[in-house]
């Protein structure tokens, strides 16, 4: 591993250029103490104020690990990594797959994590009566959400994103769906065996669910932002 490279800067433009412009909600940070003391807003409006700016700081900082994330698995897939049994010869082959998938693994779950963050945005922003932060669950914001355009954008976010969560997922808790699975199969009774199941890595496939999960976050946290502007003053609205 000693003679890998870090992203030279070209290899970090060319990718860097194809990630979408994401960052903060642009909420504000707020004087709390002014604002209850002259009572300008009410203590509960100060809380939603209060915690939408450092909720929005957690996004910015997701994000911006989310586009670090993403230069770098893309650099090294670029870069080529090793596949067949004549590129795990090469020493650069071998790094630049390791690097892959270490990155891989890292973007996904940043791009997860940034959603999540969003739905807890919407959560203090949209939700009259508003969930504990450890209750906050797609299932939960849609049930509680009373705009029924605002919950027809979330509810399509978690269908445009349902591939990427579930690979992540499968990383995180199950036999990751990047591996190649050669695992034999048994039927419940017991009765039938089967060692004939081959699914071998798709890395083509990878970038292709990378990419996607990229823009549909992109547009989700895009349409969340319109709404929010309706609501909220928003320093880049």
């Amino acid at each position: 591993m000693e003679n890998y490279k870090y992203p030279t800067r070209e290899e970090w433009l060319e990718v860097s250029r194809t990630f979408p412009e994401m960052g903060t909600f642009g909420f504000s940070n707020v004087k709390e103490i002014g604002l209850l003391l002259e009572g300008e807003k009410t203590a509960k409006e100060v809380f939603q104020l209060q915690n939408l700016y450092h909720w929005d700081s957690v996004l910015s900082t997701k994000v911006w690990n989310l586009r670090q994330s993403y230069v770098i698995t893309l650099v090294n897939f670029n870069r080529g990594i090793a596949q067949t049994d004549q590129d795990f010869k090469s020493e650069l082959k071998v790094i630049n797959l390791r690097q892959f998938e270490f990155y891989f693994e890292t973007t996904m779950y940043y791009l997860i994590s940034a959603r999540d963050i969003i739905y807890q945005i919407v959560n203090l922003a949209f939700i009259q009566i508003r969930l504990q932060e450890r209750e906050v669950t797609l299932n939960k914001i849609l049930k509680n959400i009373q705009d029924v355009h605002l919950g027809d954008l979330i509810k399509s976010s978690s269908i445009i994103l349902k591939d990427v969560n579930e690979l992540r997922n499968s990383m995180a808790h199950r036999f990751p769906k990047t591996a190649n699975d050669f695992r034999s199969e048994i039927s419940e009774d017991g009765r039938r065996y089967s060692s004939f199941k081959r699914k071998a890595i798709d890395y083509d496939k990878r970038i292709e669910n990378l990419t996607t999960g990229i823009e549909h976050l992109h547009l989700f946290y895009s349409e969340i932002k319109v709404e929010l502007s309706k609501q909220f003053s928003l320093e880049n609205g």
